[in-house]
């Protein structure tokens, strides 16, 4: 074997070990793709994402036999080069197809070279004086079982191109016709899939020949089908798949069984399934391996591989990728503030980053504090703040779970502790600033492995392997992860600022997770209370009542944060979700006057109960915007479009059904009034005393974010130098921010809405 096939060997071992690159994250850690590969890289459907990642494994067992010999398998060492050659034409067409951003839009790249290197290597190696001579001509079929044999993998082929064809030309349709999720950036993954699969097709062909003298790749075709057998079954039972998909598994097994057998059949003893000939071929294979290290070079680099590979395989698996138990805490109250619900790994902050992200861009932040300056709420005693989840999944890390933003802080008076009121909406945390500040000190030059690493071993003691997989994975992915959320969340900077205690809700999801083209609609909306859940059951839920499913509301929120179907922590979800249904308000923290609630109920209940207490005759249901006139931004911004976006996602427990396009805002129940405030959807109403005044004498700017209450107006305090600080000056007139509307009750006198105030402190 001349020197030209030699170098084909190893670099067909270089792309073997390149393919596992992508191979293992795509069958292992899926969602971690999101952080490696950038947003739209992996979406939702990590069926697809797998299915790509096991028939990339499949295709490169192909390449592994004229690897090893390319001149016994001369023809299947010219097909690695067609191989690659498919793998980069279809690359550059996905990158111009679907507008691939991050380094998914690069992968063409590695196919491209591997394409030129391989056909280069093969061109000179099989030219010349030199040339190996060609392999013999197969031999004439004898064995009646031949026939057989063939037609089965002819059906098998066949069936394969059916689905392969299309699946690359026009995944959508495919898609649609098994029932999986439909959204755009899947595509990706499913043609992907199914150009591989057409890979293994062609792979399949030559065995038609003569599969006894190659049986290697007779065999390989076998197992190619049963692999697909065993990873559909796999995800029928891991996603609860439903239509046609539901029998792919068991297409790929009647396949694999009915090649097997007949295959059986027409082998000589040697190429029979059996632990003497198992046994004969591990021997085969030492002795194979025997020889290919006699060359210095090889056995030198054999054992470099071995050694380094098991040394970097074990760091990797402890500081990467294996996962401890997630803590469950006894007390449920403190599962819902600290236990994780499980985010994607895109969605994560490694721990120690977090700690010294604060004295890395100081300056970044609105105010002293570290994270305490954005809103976030610490218990004393505590590491980490309310709605901030402690994990490990190789190295540790935080992420926020419902409490994050379902928690909110108050005091009694300035000199007085704050106390926490879980379940109600964390008015004082400034979610958009949280998240710039993650990006902005993710692009700022003291965002430097050098820096990030000195002050991280300042707090902790690093081992030598540790501190190397922060120098060289855990600090650049979690910067480039960083640096590519800013990007999808650009369309912020084109919005007016939410600020505290607010969040756009469904923008994320149409422009990040769906991909929608931005339509420019604005969808800020206050952060709502989650309390007292089950009552609510079978409403319409959200603000506009787009959804009266409470189960998928559920998870469209955790969705909405970064959990995905593959990362979701069902049970620990659950538990949370358990914890909301029976929640009760928090009890209003200061006297009330008896005799003013007794008046107040009987004016509560000719002005306001059918629309806002439980079994009331409207409660639950939505007012047209018409008639509620409040500011209609939040209502344009959920399009049909989004609907059929949400309808199209069938990877469960993310199964959207009841989704539906409202043209109004739901009356909700106000239980725990006095912990709502600010008020109307948007908050655009520091008290309620103000949105019981006219238009035009409700606060056209007001602060908001004071965690100091007033418990004559009820609300938070919203004027004057205590209100200022580390609070968000809030304009009515900024499109999103209107406090029109909703005029019940604003014909009510003075004396009657202080009654009715009093009886809401109760209620």
């Amino acid at each position: 074997m001349n020197s030209w096939l030699q170098w084909f060997r190893r670099f067909t071992w270089i792309g073997v070990a390149a393919n596992l690159g992508f191979i293992l994250p795509a069958l292992f850690q899926p969602d971690a793709f999101e952080t490696m590969l950038g947003p739209g890289a992996s979406a939702l459907s990590y069926v697809w994402l797998g299915n790509a990642g096991l028939m990339l494994a499949l295709a490169t067992l192909f390449y592994m036999p004229a690897g090893k010999d390319p001149v016994r398998y001369r023809l299947y060492a010219w097909l690695s080069v067609v191989g690659r050659g498919m793998a980069a034409s279809f690359w550059i067409w996905q990158k111009f197809r679907w507008g691939l951003s991050g380094p998914i839009q690069q992968f063409w790249i590695m196919d491209t070279v591997f394409f030129f290197l391989f056909l280069v290597l093969l061109t000179m190696g099989f030219r010349g004086k030199n040339a190996p001579s060609a392999e013999p001509a197969p031999a004439p079929a004898s064995s009646s079982g031949l026939t057989a044999f063939r037609w089965v993998l002819w059906i098998a082929m066949a069936c394969e191109l059916a689905f392969a064809i299309p699946g690359v030309f026009f995944p959508d349709r495919v898609a649609a016709w098994l029932q999986t999720s439909l959204v755009a950036f899947n595509y990706v993954w499913l043609g992907n899939a199914a150009l591989l699969l057409l890979q293994i097709v062609v792979f399949s062909v030559p065995v038609l020949s003569d599969p006894v003298r190659l049986r290697v790749y007779a065999w390989l075709a076998v197992a190619a089908r049963a692999a697909l057998a065993v990873f559909w079954l796999f995800q029928l039972i891991r996603f609860d798949l439903t239509g046609p998909s539901r029998i792919l598994f068991a297409v790929e097994a009647i396949l694999a069984i009915a090649l097997a057998v007949t295959l059986h059949r027409i082998q000589p003893e040697a190429g029979k399934i059996g632990l003497a000939n198992l046994a004969g071929f591990f021997r085969g294979l030492a002795a194979d391996v025997g020889r290919a290290l006699r060359s210095p070079l090889d056995a030198a680099l054999a054992v470099v591989v071995l050694v380094l590979g098991g040394f970097l395989a074990y760091g990797i698996y402890v500081n990467l990728i294996k996962a401890e138990p997630d803590v469950v805490y006894a007390d449920s109250a403190e599962q819902f503030k600290y236990g994780a619900i499980g985010l994607s790994a895109a969605n994560r902050i490694p721990e120690y980053v977090w700690k010294v992200m604060p004295e890395v861009c100081p300056d970044l932040l609105p105010g002293p504090g570290g994270w305490a300056s954005l809103g976030l709420l610490y218990e004393k005693g505590k590491e980490f703040p309310v709605g901030i989840s402690r994990r490990q999944i190789g190295y540790p890390s935080v992420e926020p779970n419902c409490a994050f933003c379902h928690t909110g802080g108050y005091r009694t008076s300035a000199g007085a502790p704050q106390q926490l009121a879980l379940g109600a909406p964390a008015h004082q945390l400034d979610l958009q600033a949280f998240q710039w500040f993650l990006y902005n000190c993710a692009k700022d030059a003291r965002f430097n492995t050098d820096n990030v690493l000195s002050k991280i071993e300042q707090v902790e003691d690093l081992g030598w392997f540790e501190k190397q997989v922060y120098r060289y994975a855990i600090l650049p992915i979690a910067k480039s992860g960083l640096e590519t959320q800013a990007a999808a969340y650009s369309w912020q900077k084109s919005r007016p600022e939410q600020g505290r205690g607010r969040t756009d809700t469904f923008n994320p999801t149409k422009i990040t997770v769906f991909h929608i083209p931005d339509d420019g609609t604005i969808g800020t909306v206050d952060l709502p209370a989650i309390w007292n859940q089950q009552p609510r059951v079978g409403m319409h839920l959200h603000w506009d009542g787009n959804n009266n499913d409470i189960n998928e509301r559920n998870y469209a929120a955790a969705m909405a944060i970064g959990a995905t179907p593959d990362s979701v922590l069902p049970s620990h979800f659950k538990m949370v979700t358990d914890y909301v249904l029976q929640l009760p308000p928090p009890k209003f923290p200061f006297p009330v006057d008896q005799a003013g609630v007794q008046r107040g109920a009987a004016i509560f209940n000719a002005n306001c109960a059918d629309c806002h207490a439980f079994g009331a005759p409207n409660v639950g249901k939505v007012t047209p915007i018409a008639a509620v006139a409040t500011d209609p931004h939040r209502l344009k911004s959920f399009t049909p479009g989004l609907v059929k976006a949400f309808h199209s996602i069938q990877e469960r427990p993310f199964v959207f059904g009841s989704y539906a396009k409202t043209e109004g805002y739901a009356n909700l129940p106000i239980d725990g009034t006095w912990a709502r405030a600010p008020y109307l959807h948007n908050g655009s109403v520091p008290t309620l005393w103000d949105l019981l005044q006219p238009v035009e004498k409700r606060p056209a700017r007001f602060y908001r974010g004071s965690d100091l209450y007033d418990p004559v107006k009820l609300g938070f305090i919203s004027e004057g130098d205590a209100a200022k600080a580390n609070s968000f000056l809030f304009d009515t007139t900024v499109a999103g921010n209107s406090n029109e509307g909703h005029l019940w009750g604003t014909q009510l006198t003075d004396a009657e809405k202080m009654d009715l105030i009093e009886f809401l402190k109760t209620f």
